[in-house]
């Protein structure tokens, strides 16, 4: 068992990760990895999993969960000039940024300003070095914590001294920084002190791209540049030589017209400006393979739905999961006609460009199976079958209680099945255990696990983030080898998060619980198939399941299969449609 130091230390540790996720997205996966085994450390002091009383909420770590939320929420206008360099980041960046709480105490530092400022867990910030006249400013602002006061107060803009050599900087060197106060919701605000950067809008590289031809790399170092980057800062932080750097540099000058690089920096401000303007302000929805059209619900809600085979085709309700959308491949789409049948894919909350659902997170399901039911009655759809796909099943499930006159069949893809044992969670791959765990143990949590997840994404990891939910299942990472399906895969990231948090942390909420009631609420025929390698649901959880639905259902495994059967073998999912169809 392990000594309080060990786990003091692994607290600590996790500490300063829930706060580096927060201001630097590309850390999610070391934050994910602290928590699972913060996680894992206190499973042994639960019973079953089947006990609504056995969650892990600590006040303590729950406290640094919420002041990091409220970072997500606020570093969109406060800490986006503080944004992270490119994809190729790592932890030992040349941005130092730390946070000072109301009693004028260093409560986290990241590392780059723990080795230039020396700053530990006890640090004040009388001991900063600071000039007197920044001294004087930054007690003032410390002392307002806490006080009222009007939110968008203008930055304290100031200078400290480095005391030791570092990222670049000999000591005495004097790193320009602004403090910005975060209101919480805890008692007390915090200062967040980052770099003076300007914010590098996510659509600057592509107009740099087009304007001046420009290639990934040197939008990099121009990123890097606006940002004050030396040119030996650039080369340590690529891992280049200096020579080459400035080679990069003539380079960026000639194609942009600058005579200096002083001009190609202003240049650079003056680009970021149109570029902030006039840029996405959130990510592009995806592209519509099907006929889309919209059902005008008796709520009002309107309800997207997306369209693929023949008009005549056999109706088949396919329900997405948690971060998948309606995009099917080419090969599926095409044999949709040979086979006679029709997808109807509405968009549930949340997801896409679908409206919000307010309502109780835990009837959910319900709501969506009421939404299906008028979707059928206005679209006339009769004798359907339900498809759900991964954690769409919960919902086809709740929409065959909730629409007995017009679904005649449920066919489960990858699906979900009611979470009801520890054992199911050991037998999930490493990262969706995580968040499963989360989701279960620690539920109030979850919106800031998911959120970070979405701030990676959104922060140009989605491709590590589809790498991490598969690490552990080679034959979906070699599915994804196929750039069609991993097309489809990162669409559907997008899809999922394009409104933000909330459609991924419902849909976690409800896979982790036992909904057996939905299951109960038809007798409808069902058809499980799945796959012996999902890294998900595990096949002996399916087989279990498939035994409590008794003769209503029957199952298929693929040993040859994972989590992304349905675009691996699109036949095999033709054919478990069509031997439900009456």
């Amino acid at each position: 068992m392990e000594n309080d130091d060990e786990t003091e230390r692994k607290t600590l540790e996790l500490v300063e990760s829930i706060y580096r996720i927060a201001l630097e997205p590309h850390t999610y996966d070391s934050f994910m990895g602290r928590w699972d085994a913060f996680v894992q450390d206190r499973l042994s002091a639960l019973d079953l999993l089947r006990s609504e009383a056995g969650t892990m909420e600590t006040s303590e770590i729950a406290t640094h969960f919420e002041i990091a939320e409220r970072l997500l929420e606020q570093t969109r206008t406060v800490g986006e000039a503080q944004a992270p360099a490119p994809e190729t980041k790592t932890a030992s960046g040349p941005d130092p940024q730390f946070l000072i709480d109301s009693s004028g105490v260093v409560v986290w530092s990241n590392a780059a300003a723990a080795r230039t400022f020396q700053l530990k867990r006890t640090t004040r910030f009388d001991d900063l070095g600071l000039p007197d006249r920044y001294h004087t400013a930054l007690a003032q602002r410390v002392a307002a914590l806490g006080t009222e006061a009007e939110h968008g107060d203008p930055p304290l803009i100031f200078q400290m001294p480095a005391v030791a050599a570092s990222d670049g900087l000999v000591v005495g060197d004097m790193v320009h920084l602004q403090a910005q106060r975060l209101h919480e919701k805890l008692g007390s605000d915090l200062l967040l002190v980052g770099p003076l950067v300007a914010h590098w809008p996510p659509s600057m590289p592509g107009l740099l791209m087009k304007t001046y031809g420009l290639s990934q790399s040197e939008c990099e170092i121009c990123e890097l540049l606006s940002r004050a980057h030396r040119p030996k800062d650039v080369a340590s932080y690529r891992k280049s030589s200096i020579a080459t750097v400035r080679t990069q540099i003539k380079s960026l000058l000639v194609k942009t017209g600058c005579g200096s690089q002083t001009e190609l920096v202003r240049l650079l401000h003056l680009l970021m400006r149109v570029a902030e303007n006039h840029g996405p302000s959130r990510p592009a929805a995806p592209i519509s393979q099907g006929k889309m059209t919209t059902i005008l619900l008796d709520s009002g809600i309107l309800m997207p739905v997306e369209v693929h085979g023949p008009a005549n085709g056999k109706p088949v309700i396919f329900l997405h999961g948690m971060l998948d959308g309606a995009s099917l491949t080419l090969q599926l789409r095409e044999t949709l006609a040979l086979r006679g049948f029709r997808f109807i894919c509405p968009t549930r909350p949340w997801f896409g460009n679908a409206e919000p659902d307010y309502g109780p997170m835990d009837t959910a399901p319900a709501r969506i199976g009421t939404d299906l039911r008028e979707m059928c009655e206005k679209l006339g759809i009769r004798n359907a079958i339900v498809l759900g796909h991964m954690a769409g099943s919960v919902y086809a499930f709740a929409s065959a209680a909730k629409a007995p006159d017009h679904i005649d069949a449920i066919v489960s893809v990858s699906g979900g099945v009611p979470i009801v044992s520890r054992s199911q969670f050991a037998d999930m791959s490493h990262r969706q255990r995580i968040v499963a765990y989360t989701a279960r143990y620690t539920p109030s949590l979850l919106p800031f696990v998911v959120r970070a997840g979405i701030n990676q994404i959104n922060s140009g990891g989605t491709e590590r983030f589809m790498q991490s939910l598969y690490a552990d299942a080679p034959i979906d990472m070699q599915v994804l080898a196929d750039p069609e399906v991993s097309r489809i895969v990162l669409e559907g990231y997008k899809f999922a998060t394009r409104q933000g948090h909330s459609a991924f942390e419902i849909d976690s909420y409800q896979v982790v619980r036992d909904w057996s009631h939905l299951v109960a609420g038809s007798d409808v025929p069902v058809k499980l198939i799945h796959g012996a390698h999902d890294p998900v649901v595990s096949a002996k959880s399916v087989r279990d399941f498939a035994r409590h639905l008794g003769n209503r259902a029957s199952l298929e495994i693929f040993e040859d299969a994972g989590q992304l059967l349905l675009h691996q073998f699109p036949e095999r999912v033709l054919d478990a449609l069509a031997e439900v169809s009456p």
